[in-house]
């Protein structure tokens, strides 16, 4: 136990605080690597069911849909969890009517978009497939507000439970429809399906809360209030993330996308444990320290940081060493020109990765306004990087473009950071040292060996 609580916290932190973030990221850790083994498995199931071009179709129809979302997001959960009225009935309600109202309107929107959508990228499947798909934003929304309060008390367990559960659902239903109907509709009806039966696990297993509409004054002001600047944040947030691949969807072929997904998939594992561990611990835990003892913030910071770091450390070295020969055992011909992809998706989200922590710790404060020039500020780099890199040299140019963006906008963290007295130079030089030492070899074998 002694190890697990230095693996995760620091020794600055108070006992309660270190107590349930230790509680808290053994369950994230255990809960994100049977998620990522269902995915993976389900996967390579998936692609000996399916051809690329349906994943292609699909990641292209999710693109649209995150994007709804995350044009729509005014930070609901972290409003719950950063407001001291983050346990009162009546701002829960507040917050749980405001995210109802505005699921059934993305359902609304998502479908009135579908044909123009299927006009512009000249598939017609677009229409129906993400008409049918935006009905999980009206079901999404009525998700139990205990899912945020969960997170505010770092109760990690129950929600770890409900995404596992929800995620079995899934699987077992997109296996069973992609075995039958051999289309893109198994992985759009299987969504819909576990989208409904997560939401009513989280009610089944969450503590009691007694939902009801209501829009609360006092409560609405202050949602709204920190909302506004995480609306733009998280549009600038798609555009830099989800946006990119809308992009990348007009400029490559159905089958191109699919095999690109792919890669995405398994070069997203690090980076998501990192975005999972500095916004899921980080982010409370900050916001809890600057709230009881700011003066501890920057030490919590960095010892979140340097365990979340050596993490995902690990996890970059072993995607970008067993990139090829991975694709090449897991699958079959068609999709191996993703094992290069790997590498270079990996160096790039290795780099973003040192910027994650800061970024949080600056949500977490409630700098909102700078919060939304940083991820401004990622969505123009990476947008003009990766259309440099792609008429430069084709796929492989655009992801390389995207990495030096990382870079680029690691700088603009890096005076953030400095400017709220959170910079740790050393740590981060340290990382990319290595990582960029690990890109090298993983080229040099790729070309010494295939």
């Amino acid at each position: 136990m002694a190890f697990l609580k230095s693996l995760v916290l620091g020794q600055d932190a108070t006992s309660s605080l270190r107590s349930r973030a230790v509680h808290s990221g053994a369950w994230i850790g255990v809960g994100f690597g049977i998620q990522k083994l269902l995915q993976l498995g389900s996967n390579l199931i998936l692609t000996r069911l399916l051809f690329p071009e349906a994943f292609g179709l699909m990641a292209l129809a999710t693109v649209f849909l995150v994007g709804l979302q995350m044009f729509s997001d005014i930070g609901l959960k972290p409003a719950v969890i950063r407001d001291p009225r983050g346990d009162d009935p009546d701002f829960l309600n507040t917050a749980w009517t405001i995210q109802v109202v505005r699921g059934l309107l993305l359902c609304v929107i998502g479908a009135a978009i579908a044909y123009p959508l299927a006009l512009i990228y000249e598939q017609p499947i677009l229409f129906p497939l993400l008409a049918v798909l935006s009905t999980t934003a009206a079901i999404n929304g009525f998700m139990s507000i205990g899912m945020a309060t969960a997170e505010r008390r770092l109760d990690f367990r129950t929600i770890t439970i409900v995404q596992l559960v929800g995620q079995l659902v899934s699987i077992i239903l997109l296996v069973t429809l992609a075995y039958f109907w051999r289309s893109v509709w198994a992985l759009a009806v299987a969504n819909v399906i576990s989208s409904a039966a997560t939401v009513a696990i989280a009610y089944a297993v969450l503590p009691r809360h007694r939902h009801r509409f209501m829009l609360d004054g006092e409560s609405t002001k202050s949602l709204i209030h920190f909302g506004r600047w995480m609306l733009f944040s998280t549009l600038a947030t798609y555009l830099g993330g989800e946006g990119l691949k809308a992009v990348q969807g007009g400029l490559l072929t159905p089958a191109e996308f699919g095999i690109l997904a792919i890669a995405y998939t398994i070069a997203g594992i690090p980076n998501d444990l990192a975005l999972k561990l500095s916004g899921s611990i980080g982010l409370p835990v900050l916001a809890e320290t600057y709230l009881n003892a700011p003066q501890n913030a920057r030490a919590i910071l960095h010892a979140l940081r340097l365990r979340t770091l050596a993490v995902s450390l690990f996890l970059y070295a072993s995607v970008m060493i067993l990139a090829e020969p991975l694709i090449r055992i897991l699958y079959d011909s068609r999709y191996h020109e993703a094992g290069v992809y790997l590498i270079v998706l990996s160096l790039a989200n290795a780099i973003a990765s040192v910027g994650q922590g800061y970024t949080a710790a600056i949500l977490a404060i409630g700098r909102a306004p700078q919060y939304f020039f940083l991820m401004t500020a990622s969505a123009l780099l990476r947008i003009v990087g990766m259309l440099l890199g792609f008429y430069a040299n084709d796929i492989i140019g655009m992801l390389y473009g995207i990495s030096i963006a990382n870079i680029i906008l690691l700088i603009f963290v890096w005076i953030s950071a400095y400017k709220f007295e959170f910079l740790d130079v050393k740590l981060d030089f340290q990382f990319l040292c290595i990582i960029f030492l690990i890109w090298i070899s993983s080229v040099y074998l790729l070309q010494e060996i295939y």
